[in-house]
């Protein structure tokens, strides 16, 4: 098709105008469809990314998605902080220790939540056993032809 367009088949303006489409097409400087884009990377935080997107098995391109609608939501505030050299500390602002609070007392939340989950198994496993035993001394009288004490 390319030899077509360079030929001229289509005619004038409208071989030239497909000629350069093609061209951008091919050398991958445009789009293959509506929202693909192309973004370099260096070459080892591409291949870190990559690596825990498929360790957490997540479509790497879909994370990028969520990070970029974090960020529209966010006006540029999720990175407001972090935009320091890669590597270098990020300093700690009054929104990420409020953060932090708000994340350790979900935790300090679900812990209670937890431990008051065990007390009632616990309590369960209590009571079944008592259960289980009452059963077996029954059982136990049952098979000896002797009446239960109930």
């Amino acid at each position: 098709m390319q030899r077509h367009l360079q030929a001229g088949i289509f005619g004038g303006a409208k071989a030239c105008g497909l000629n350069v489409l093609l061209g951008m097409v091919m050398s991958g400087q445009m789009p293959q469809r509506p929202g693909a884009f192309a973004a370099q990377f260096a070459p080892e935080t591409l291949q870190r990314f990559k690596d825990l997107c498929r360790q957490q098995d997540k479509a790497y391109s879909k994370v990028l998605e969520r990070l970029a609608v974090l960020y529209i939501e966010t006006n540029g505030a999720v990175l407001a902080d972090r935009w320091s050299a890669p590597g270098a500390p990020v300093a700690t602002t009054q929104g990420v220790q409020k953060r932090q609070v708000q994340v350790e007392t979900l935790q300090n939340k679900l812990l209670e939540d937890l431990l008051k989950r065990v007390e009632l198994l616990e309590k369960k496993d209590v009571k079944m056993l008592y259960e289980l035993d009452r059963v077996y001394k029954e059982l136990a009288f049952l098979k000896s032809g002797l009446q239960s004490p109930s």
